[in-house]
């Protein structure tokens, strides 16, 4: 291929040829395929192909209020040492975001076709990758340490593993709805039997929840899409207040409720309930960006009991993170960053209904709705891979379905 026939939407193609599959084996190589994504998008751009910026003036000021709050936690942060070099970079990542955000090209039809053939292709990779692993006794997982919780233990339902590969999933789905429904559904079947293969379960509950979802939004896109951003924003202010608003939710309580000893799954609660406490000293502001790993207490070392009153393991307070969206948010940044982290989901979930065709828009809101149960009882909020996979993702909804115009 010629240097001048290259085009964005090889650029796009290339990242989601390989992030799928990465997404699997090294979540961490997303980080770099992201920043080449944005870096080129962003200097074809600047160099004069294409129009004009496209800012998204909502999305850019909620955006801007959190980092600026983030920024002035650092002044009380209890992890001084890792906080402000974790800062910094975490800030130039979100900014080069934006700006590729507001220089992103749109496709025209013949960079479209593209996209979509690199996509199929890295979804398919990903999907074969499921299956040999599934066949062969996790093989795959093994070799890249995939694996972390097994399926005997109930924590399997809050592990995140690879479940982010299933926000890839929605633009292929929305792509052939519109000419072969029937692929589709053959595609979601699949991709449920594939999240089933996975040790932990958190895929298999995100693609339940997107799939309802996206029927959802086809049958009434706006209500739907009222319905998730209501939902997730209510989820994120209300986290730590849910033993008292609702006891049976409360992680004592379910911890009392179970009979086996199961340590993972015991030692999660017992987290989630030291992280509340802890939110409950610091409601306003928090303890500071990045203190998670250094919370007074977090580092103590006690042994996990089950019901019964038997040591089942030693295990410590608040191993670097609370395993919780919305608990570290309020942890770290008190009212401030979960009333900004609400508004931010909201809006995403309600934007996508802009989108002009109804199959584009319930794929960005399944895909939304995937990515929340991962959000709210996944790992680390600031883990660069994370934050990479929903800027990728959101590049490669808007690239395929916002229209081109001359």
């Amino acid at each position: 291929m010629s240097l001048h026939k290259f085009h964005s939407g090889h650029i796009l193609g290339l990242a989601t040829l390989f992030a799928p599959p990465a997404s699997i084996l090294v979540p961490s190589l997303i980080v770099p395929i992201t920043l080449a994504v944005l870096a080129a998008l962003v200097t074809r751009r600047t160099s004069g192909h294409g129009g004009g910026a496209q800012l998204f003036m909502p999305l850019a000021i909620i955006i801007g209020v959190i980092l600026a709050w983030l920024v002035l936690s650092l002044f009380w942060t209890v992890n001084h040492e890792s906080a402000v070099l974790k800062c910094v970079l975490l800030v130039a990542f979100i900014l080069l975001a934006v700006t590729g955000f507001t220089l992103r090209p749109v496709l025209a039809e013949h960079e479209k076709h593209v996209l979509r053939r690199y996509l199929l292709a890295g979804v398919t990779a990903g999907f074969l990758l499921f299956l040999i692993d599934a066949a062969t006794s996790g093989a795959i997982s093994k070799s890249f340490a995939v694996d972390t919780v097994p399926r005997t233990s109930a924590l399997s339902t809050v592990t995140p593993s690879s479940a982010v590969f299933f926000l890839f999933i929605w633009p292929i789905i929305a792509i052939f709805w519109r000419s072969m429904p029937i692929v589709s559904v053959g595609i979601i079947v699949i991709g449920f039997i594939a999240a089933f293969s996975l040790p932990g379960t958190i895929a298999l509950i995100g693609i339940t929840i997107g799939t309802a979802f996206f029927g959802a939004s086809l049958v009434t896109s706006r209500g739907a899409n009222v319905f998730v951003a209501a939902i997730v924003a209510v989820g994120v202010l209300i986290a730590p207040f849910m033993p008292r608003i609702a006891p049976v939710l409360d992680p004592l309580t379910i911890r009392e409720s179970i009979s086996k000893p199961d340590a993972p799954l015991l030692h999660r609660l017992d987290i989630w309930n030291f992280t509340i406490g802890k939110i409950g000293e610091r409601p306003l502001a928090g303890w500071g960006f990045n203190a998670s790993p250094s919370i007074p207490g977090g580092n103590t070392r006690y042994d996990l009991l089950d019901r019964s009153g038997v040591m089942i393991d030693q295990v410590i307070r608040l191993p670097s993170h609370p395993h919780s969206g919305p608990l570290q948010v309020w942890l770290e940044l008190g009212l401030p960053g979960a009333v900004g982290f609400a508004a931010l989901f909201a809006l995403a979930a309600l934007c996508s209904a802009w989108l002009n065709d109804r199959a584009d828009a319930a794929a960005a809101l399944a895909a939304i709705a995937t990515a929340v149960p991962i959000w709210f009882l996944g790992f680390d909020i600031w883990e660069f891979w994370w934050i990479a996979v929903m800027v990728l993702t959101t590049l490669l909804t808007t690239a395929l379905a916002v229209p081109y115009r001359e």
